[in-house]
């Protein structure tokens, strides 16, 4: 090692003793909000400062404000819970019989509509036997893809399938039923 380094060696480590003995002797000042250079008496460190005084009247106008607001109503139904329904009151017998009844008319009984059963469209699958028929068909909603012999609904039995037409029979009371397609 030369000798100079060994001299800017040994100053380094003197100036890092002096600057660690220079700061072990100081005591910390707190910091206020005061500008540089005003003093700040030990009377003033225990008022508060404007801002928070600011701060604090403003918190109390605040809290009074909300005091006087109007509070949000209990709403009458809550549409994210399910309860059960109040019976709707029905009137008292005595207003019952007092209102006349609407003349019964005797109606011949008309057989049940069947379910609307729509023809959506035909399949054709090319088979080792030849061409074989898929009816599509639509009723409540749902689609039914159904061949010769297949039941729909429990209710149908499907007789036969052509290019644009289905034959349909009704199992309760044995009526055909034709569906062509649009």
């Amino acid at each position: 090692m030369t000798s100079s380094r060994v001299a800017v060696l040994t100053g380094g480590v003197a100036v890092l003793a002096a600057w660690l003995s220079s700061a072990a002797g100081t005591v910390p000042v707190p910091v206020s909000d005061s500008p540089i250079g005003v003093g700040v008496t030990p009377a003033q460190s225990l008022t508060p400062a404007p801002a928070r005084l600011d701060l604090e009247r403003e918190v109390a106008r605040l809290s009074a404000w909300l005091e006087k607001a109007p509070r949000p109503r209990e709403p009458a139904r809550n549409p994210f819970t399910l309860t059960a329904r109040t019976p709707a009151t029905s009137p008292p017998p005595s207003e019952m019989a007092a209102t006349p009844a609407p003349a019964l008319s005797v109606v011949d009984s008309v057989a049940p509509e069947p379910p609307a059963v729509l023809l959506a469209g035909i399949g054709i699958e090319r088979t080792s036997d030849g061409r074989r028929r898929t009816a599509i068909l639509s009723a409540d909603g749902r689609v039914f893809l159904a061949r010769v012999g297949d039941e729909v609904m429990g209710r149908f039995q499907v007789r036969g399938v052509t290019d644009d037409a289905v034959e349909l029979l009704d199992l309760r009371d044995g009526t055909p039923l034709r569906l062509t397609l649009p």
